[in-house]
């Protein structure tokens, strides 16, 4: 049976994004953009309360992204109320302060994006989520799009700060390091094997949450990964049941958000997209077991590329070493 653990740990060492606070770039574009921000607003549009950070930066979960594209998400609440700013409005408000020559800016349904562009790629974005508090400083986010039908234009009770706290304080000390490596190696296998954009990164982040338990070997005490991503994964796969969807008797999972506005986050996936994040989860844990199972570890590695791409480690196998110590000793050899 292949040992995996120092695998995990160097994969998860190749993918795991700095914080924030130590990313030079990231947070000046931040920095830059929320000043700009606050020196444009135009007269009589509410002044800025507050800004934080939300998102895996501030939970400790991000990814290098294997597009380029890294993403910055910040709350953004205005002082002002629901009843005064209409959500989509707002928006706008941001969007045109935020305009300017090398960045584009779109209002999305949950925020307004800028996008830094470099040639014909994306180079970085972030995600502004505007809000509003009422009396008691509880957040509304901003929903709609400029497109949108009035009845999907509205203030949602949120709350990300709230979000945040629940999953850094989940788990202490190395639980929560192996809780964060987890989710990282998840987040990883979705945009490796995820065309679609259906299954959110913050879907895998609250199902580890809900789910997720830390692993050590009971004799050693030592940290194994590989278990622990495989009860996540068994527990995860058994949360699907029949229910009555659009009409229609289907196999779904239901995925609750820990905070406001606690719904389902994964309500909007079509039953195309859901059954094939089953068909995924399923396909990663054999993989796991097979991987678990393979007396190699060289063979366990490669089979493990497949799901994680090339960032994960293959170590050599014993032919590839042997090659290269006879190589070297007929190096040696001739040499002489």
């Amino acid at each position: 049976m292949a040992k995996l653990h120092r695998y995990f740990l160097e994969f998860h060492k190749a993918i795991k994004l700095d914080d924030l606070d130590e990313n030079d770039t990231l947070r000046s574009k931040r920095d830059t953009l929320l000043q700009n921000l606050k020196g444009k607003l135009p007269e009589g549009a509410p002044n800025i309360l507050r800004t934080f950070n939300q998102g895996s930066y501030a939970m400790g979960t991000g990814t290098l992204p294997l597009d380029g594209d890294y993403d910055i998400d910040v709350g953004v609440v205005f002082d002002s109320t629901s009843d005064e700013e209409a959500p989509v409005g707002l928006k706008k408000t941001v969007r045109d302060a935020l305009s300017h020559q090398g960045r584009t800016v779109n209002i999305r349904r949950s925020c307004v994006t800028v996008s830094y562009i470099k040639g014909e790629d994306v180079q970085y974005h972030v995600d502004m989520a505007i809000y509003v508090p009422d009396e008691q400083d509880n957040l509304y986010l901003a929903k709609g799009k400029e497109t949108s039908l009035p009845e999907n234009c509205f203030w949602e009770a949120s709350d990300p700060q709230g979000l945040c706290k629940a999953i850094v304080n989940r788990h202490t000390e190395d639980n929560r390091a192996q809780f964060r490596r987890v989710i990282r190696y998840l987040k990883r296998w979705r945009d490796y094997k995820f065309s679609h954009k259906g299954v959110l990164s913050i879907s895998l982040t609250v199902a580890a949450y809900h789910w997720f338990s830390p692993y050590q070997d009971w004799i050693t005490q030592e940290y194994d990964d590989l278990e622990a991503l495989l009860q996540l994964l068994n527990t995860m796969i058994n949360q699907w049941q029949i229910c009555i969807h659009e009409g229609e008797l289907v196999s779904r999972f239901k995925l609750s958000l820990p905070v406001e506005p606690y719904g389902d986050l994964l309500e909007k996936m079509t039953q195309k997209q859901m059954d094939d994040l089953k068909n995924k989860l399923i396909e990663l844990r054999d993989a796991l077991n097979d991987a678990k199972a393979e007396p190699a570890e060289a063979a366990a590695c490669k089979t493990l590329t497949k799901f994680f791409g090339t960032d994960f480690p293959i170590p050599e196998d014993e032919d590839t070493r042997a090659a290269k110590v006879k190589a070297s000793v007929v190096g040696t050899g001739s040499s002489a």
